[in-house]
């Protein structure tokens, strides 16, 4: 704070940059326009002298030069202004294409993709995806992006960071509660450079429409859910409600989120290992089913305020807090036990779990200011979470029955500030930047089976970063090259055995570099990143949890961090979008299982892939417009090279290599039908092939359909409402197999998704908050479980 009061009292000695021209470029609707490109040029050879792109609120500055500026972006047509006349700042208003508009007033949705520098952009306002519903209904349909098991994510890269305006997205009911009809854009980026962690893999950035005015507004969004089929339980789901009131230069805002929602699971499972205890071969099997039910019900508040002191000068704060008020868990597992094909028991195993305490605190305190040329972005955040969880396991067993209780706590605990610097230099903008997160972390675990010890061990994880990218920009394509430098001291110390205890010192350098390009309606990207994949605190941890009497889990202070190369591909032209990957893992996370022993428990326990993992995936997407039909197909496929040597006693050596190299072949089909009267008629289909995934073989294909029709009411079209039938096929099961050698497990998946939905939105004098905290240490604060 003192940093950014610093700032605030020398600007203004500053003054007007007469050497400098400045200027902020806005869309038709009046709202910033990022990323267009600035170019000072000379006459009469129309050399580029200089040039530059707009930041996220749309502003330039460029020193002054050459005969003529020159404002131009794809889709908006290019604008002149002589050099020589410009003597105050600009305000430049840019017009669509009429080319475009021609197009439009055919579709009446112009639905548009294109390759801004390191990004698939996707505008969704005006759009038939404007009425898809919320923010996760939208991702799910944009090129680049599918739904897997509800939740959105960027083809072969997993989930992606969200960021909301510029701001980094800490809660997921930020995007249950943002609504297709406030989101102007999508941002998908594959391969994040070095401005964003180590352990980004791939960024969402969505951009909103603005709203105008003053005074007080707010939005309502309420989920339930009927489940059908083989399940009938009625879930309320969730509801959301922003509030917000503007006034002048303030903001202040608050939200309130209420969750009451039901998780389910039936599988077959079958488990079986393999000893050799005195030269021959003891078979152990576990064969049965599984059943789980989780119930969580819980509130979530947040609350804070922005001051936007003058158009370069804002600072803000928000306070996050949230707990569950009912966290429980019923499982059953109903198994038969053969030893060499000899059943010799039966076991009946009830495991239930209750969470009498869980809350976490979030604090975010920003500042964003430019000084002459020089823009200036600070975060600063804490985290604190505290849990704790009694379970109690009854078993029923031919041979030894047995009751069993356990007890967690859990403490975590984050600081950590960033700071990023950008200054126009040359033809281009320099960012730098500083990154400090500091998390302590503690856990206790007590269990009353007298074979399996008490757990009590803290961590310690400091994390000092420093970044810097610059990129350029050419009259022929964008270059932009950046390097991030990570410095890790890791702390673990086990209070019970200190022979776990554990230190480890870590320097890495990770570099990006991307070439982008755009000629008419044909764009294209290059890029090549490298991250590192820390694990979940979680992971860590040595305690071993008792699931029944042949099942254990335990965690690995040990785990290495994941190392990821990533070279990237982007082409696209007009409504086709093709992508492509090619990613070297070392170190890949992953759960091992192997004998405990020879009475045929099994120890599962987080571990690192010995070998790299290579893979690659390619995707195709088409997007055209055919009257009311808009059709949103997606075809690609993933593909890994994996193999590793396994501990086996039933062959010759006692080891042997296992291949896992099946590829996934995937087909998203979205067809949306927009009427009159603002109504939508949607029929998605999704399928994937049997494929591995690591070290697990998927077995069957896995296809969905779903149907929704939704409908909005008023002019403004302020109340949505909208129902949909999902997994209408009743196909949403996984099988999947294991073979870790002398353990193998089979297990199918089936978590009931068959439902019908009702979505209800409301939104009134919706405005787009002004908040620019982006936040700091947020990969840490994701790695808190």
């Amino acid at each position: 704070m003192c940093l950014a009061l610093l700032f605030l009292q020398e600007s203004s000695s500053f003054g007007q940059d007469v050497r400098a021209i400045k200027g902020s470029v806005f869309d038709e609707n009046k709202e910033a326009l990022p990323f267009v490109t600035v170019a000072l040029r000379s006459l009469p050879d129309s050399t580029v002298i200089s040039g530059t792109v707009t930041d996220e609120q749309g502003r330039f500055m460029l020193d002054k030069g050459g005969d003529i500026l020159e404002i131009s972006m794809i889709g908006y047509g290019t604008q002149y202004f002589q050099v020589g006349s410009i003597d105050a700042e600009l305000e430049i208003n840019m017009k669509p294409d009429s080319k475009l508009l021609q197009e439009a007033m055919v579709s009446a949705t112009l639905p548009k993709t294109e390759l801004k520098g390191d990004a698939v952009v996707t505008n969704i306002s005006g759009s038939v995806l404007e009425h898809s519903g919320n923010a996760y209904d939208v991702l799910a349909k944009v090129p680049g992006m599918i739904s897997r098991n509800g939740q959105p994510e960027v083809i072969g890269r997993g989930t992606p960071v969200y960021y909301l305006n510029g701001r980094k997205v800490t809660d997921d009911s930020e995007l249950k509660n943002l609504m297709s009809e406030d989101i102007k854009s999508v941002d998908v980026i594959s391969n994040p450079g070095s401005l964003y962690g180590g352990e980004v893999r791939c960024v969402v950035r969505i951009r909103t429409v603005k709203r105008q005015g003053d005074g007080l507004s707010f939005a309502l969004t309420s989920q339930a859910k009927q489940y059908i089929y083989k399940n009938h339980d009625f879930e309320p789901s969730w509801s959301v409600l922003d509030l917000n009131y503007r006034k002048g230069g303030w903001d202040f805002f608050g939200k309130i989120v209420y969750w009451n929602q039901w998780g389910y699971q039936f599988s077959d499972i079958y488990s079986g290992t393999y000893t050799k205890p005195n030269n021959d071969i003891l078979e152990n099997v576990q064969e049965g089913i599984l059943q789980f039910t989780k119930r969580y019900i819980g509130l979530q508040y947040n609350g804070g305020a922005n001051w936007q002191i003058n158009e370069n000068h804002s600072l803000g704060f928000k306070l996050d807090y949230s707990s569950n008020n009912r966290d429980t868990g019923y499982m059953l597992i109903d198994n038969d036990v053969y030893s060499d094909g000899r059943k010799i028991d039966h076991l009946t195993a009830v495991n239930d779990s209750y969470v009498p305490s869980n809350g976490k605190f979030m604090g975010n305190l920003y500042y964003d200011g430019t000084i002459g040329k020089l823009n200036i972005n600070f975060n600063a955040d804490v985290v604190t979470s505290k849990t704790s969880t009694d379970t109690d396991v009854t078993e029923e067993s031919w041979i030894a029955p047995a009751q069993i209780h356990s007890s967690t706590s859990a403490d975590q605990r984050l600081g950590a500030g960033k700071l990023i610097l950008s200054y126009p230099i040359w033809k281009g903008l320099l960012q730098a930047g500083t990154e400090e997160t500091y998390v302590f972390a503690k856990q206790e675990y007590n269990i009353t089976k007298i074979e399996i010890p008490s757990a009590d061990a803290s961590l310690t994880e400091n994390t000092l970063a420093g970044f810097a990218q610059y990129a350029l920009t050419l009259p022929f394509g964008q270059i932009s090259a950046g390097l991030r430098y990570e410095h890790v001291n890791f702390d673990y110390i086990d209070k019970v055995d200190a022979e776990h205890n554990l230190n480890r010192v870590q320097n890495n350098w990770f570099p990006s570099v991307s070439f982008a390009a755009q000629a008419g309606d044909f764009g294209f990207n290059l890029s090549y990143t490298g991250k590192t994949v820390r694990p979940n605190y979680g992971y860590l941890s040595n305690e071993i949890t008792y699931d029944n009497r042949f099942t254990y889990q335990t965690g690995n202070p040990k785990l290495l961090n994941e190392i990821q190369r990533t070279l990237s591909l982007s082409v696209n032209w007009k409504w086709l979008t093709f992508s492509g990957n090619y990613e070297n893992v070392e170190n890949s996370f992953f759960q091992w299982a192997y004998p405990y022993n020879d009475q045929g428990v099994v120890m599962i326990q987080y571990d690192n892939a010995k070998d790299p993992v290579n893979r690659f995936n390619f995707y195709l997407n088409a997007s055209p417009t055919i009257g009311v039909w808009n059709p949103r197909y997606t075809a690609g496929i993933t593909k890994q090279y994996f193999s590793t040597t396994v501990n086996d006693p039933r062959v010759e050596g006692g080891k042997r290599v296992v291949e896992l190299n099946r590829p996934m072949y995937m087909i998203q089909a979205d067809n949306a039908f927009r009427f009159k009267h603002s109504w939508i008629l949607e029929a998605n289909y999704r399928y994937m092939s049997p494929f591995d995934d690591l070290i697990a073989h998927i077995q069957k294909p896995l296809q969905i359909l779903e149907m929704t029709v939704s409908k909005s009411f008023f002019k403004d079209e302020s109340l949505n409402l909208k129902l949909r039938w999902s997994d209408i096929l009743d196909s949403n099961v996984y099988y999947t197999s294991v073979d870790f050698g002398n353990c193998e497990i089979r297990q199918s998946n089936d978590g009931f998704s068959p439902c019908v939905m009702l979505l209800i939105s409301y939104r009134f004098n919706s405005a787009r908050s002004k908040y620019k905290g982006t936040g700091a240490g947020q990969d840490a604060a994701g790695r808190m479980n």
